[in-house]
Parts: C-alpha cells; sequence; structure tokens
C-alpha cells in the first residue's frame, strides 16, 4: 500500500529520513514530495538522511506477516 497525498492535482509521496544526534541514530521527520530527487534535495538541505519511501508490511490476525502493494480486496483501517 503506497502512501500518497493529492496537492493541487500532483500525487506527492511520503519519504522517510532518519538523523545522528550525540552519537544516536533517530527516525526523522517524513518529506513529501513528488520523487525521490526532490526528497533527497530537501533531506539534503536539513541535514537529515534519506531512509526511503513509505510502504508497508501488513500483519494478520494470525500474526503472519507479508510485504504488499496497494492491490488487496481487505480494507484496513
Amino acid at each position: 500500500m503506497w502512501m500518497v497525498i493529492r496537492n493541487s492535482n500532483k500525487i506527492m509521496k511520503v519519504f522517510l529520513t532518519e538523523l545522528t544526534m550525540r552519537g544516536r541514530t533517530y527516525a526523522g521527520p517524513n518529506i513529501i514530495a513528488e520523487d525521490i530527487d526532490l526528497a533527497l534535495e530537501a533531506a539534503e538541505q536539513n541535514g537529515l538522511i534519506l531512509v526511503g519511501e513509505l510502504d508497508t508490511i501488513v500483519v494478520d490476525e494470525s500474526g503472519n506477516s507479508q510485504y504488499t502493494d496497494i492491490s488487496t480486496n481487505k480494507t484496513i483501517h
């Protein structure tokens, strides 16, 4: 399942970042951008490391998990 946001008829994606402070690595703020090139530029301008694009792993009722994409027949809330 891809996390996308519409902004002025453009599809925006969510990119994850991390940062290092005092020798420890932390999750950074999310960057919302049209593509990875713009997200990378924003990360560099703000001293962040771009980790990747937000995606989903679904854990079902039995505890099994699988990497998935947007094509699913199950509604997840």
